[in-house]
């Protein structure tokens, strides 16, 4: 298609026989499906913010056996135990000179937590044998 003068649009020809395009109506499906799902997650409402790290948050991870309790690690090295039900800090710690990648639980009933960063180094925790600083 040749344009008759500078202001016309590009057209662009298209067949639309439904027998050329077999998957455009499951195509067309899977979109609209998509995005009653994304309307869905963010119709939910706000809830709450935790606020205690002076840098961002880098990683976080949920105790396996306690259900208001999450660790999370940020990038002033950073380490933060939180309880959720109370939305307070527990423990913390400057744990690493850098970003904080990486934090876990221990998967036993010890109360162990294991980080890593940017500083080249893996970390294991107890809150209850260091004090807060």
């Amino acid at each position: 298609y040749v344009r008759e003068t500078p202001q016309d649009i590009h057209k662009i020809k298209r067949n639309i026989d439904p027998n050329l395009h077999p998957f455009e109506k499951a195509r067309e499906y899977t979109r609209a499906l998509n995005a009653v799902k994304l309307e869905r997650l963010f119709a939910k409402p706000f809830v709450n913010a935790l606020s205690g790290h002076v840098d961002g948050v880098y990683c976080i991870a949920k105790h396996p056996l306690k259900l208001t309790t999450i660790i999370s690690g940020s990038g002033d090295g950073e380490l933060r135990i939180w309880n959720l039900s109370e939305q307070t800090t527990i423990w913390k710690v400057s744990g690493h000179k850098g970003i904080v990648k990486g934090v876990c639980c221990g998967p036993t009933k010890s109360n162990f937590y294991y980080s890593c960063g940017t500083d080249k180094t893996v970390k294991i925790w107890n809150p209850d044998e260091l004090n807060d600083e």
